[in-house]
């Protein structure tokens, strides 16, 4: 079962993976905006619904900014994710409170109740893949 201490240590160890290949893709890989890292596109040859979001991310830090959104929109989210969820947990963990959690559970639960909205946000990841799939990201 998911707690308030099990999800600050996900959140900060997805945040410093995620950070980490950013930062080695960035710094290390020559090319690295060509750099293809799914593994799902690798072996099959198509595109997953996210692919292009390192990418984006790597365009957003450019200032390469309606090319990173062409790239995957993903990649706006996830930077407002990379920055805002471990801010939050960082302002919680200071403070000993537990809203990041309680947070957390009221996004589960409302989304259980209203099915159409789930729905919608699912029908919006598979049109962005699509639309990788059709651009031949």
């Amino acid at each position: 079962m998911l707690t308030s201490k099990r999800l600050h240590v996900l959140i900060w160890s997805l945040a410093a993976a995620s950070l980490g290949l950013l930062a080695w893709l960035y710094f290390s890989a020559p090319g690295a905006i060509s750099t293809q890292i799914c593994p799902i596109n690798r072996v099959t040859g198509v595109p997953c619904p996210s692919c292009g979001t390192a990418r984006s991310l790597i365009l957003l830090v450019d200032g390469r900014f309606a090319e990173a959104l062409r790239t995957n929109p993903l990649g706006y989210l996830a930077a407002a994710i990379l920055v805002a969820i471990p801010l939050w947990s960082l302002t919680d963990l200071v403070r000993g409170r537990d809203s990041l959690f309680r947070a957390f559970r009221k996004a589960e639960k409302f989304l259980k109740k209203n099915r159409l909205l789930a729905g919608l946000l699912i029908l919006l990841i598979l049109a962005n893949w699509i639309w990788n799939i059709v651009k031949g990201l």
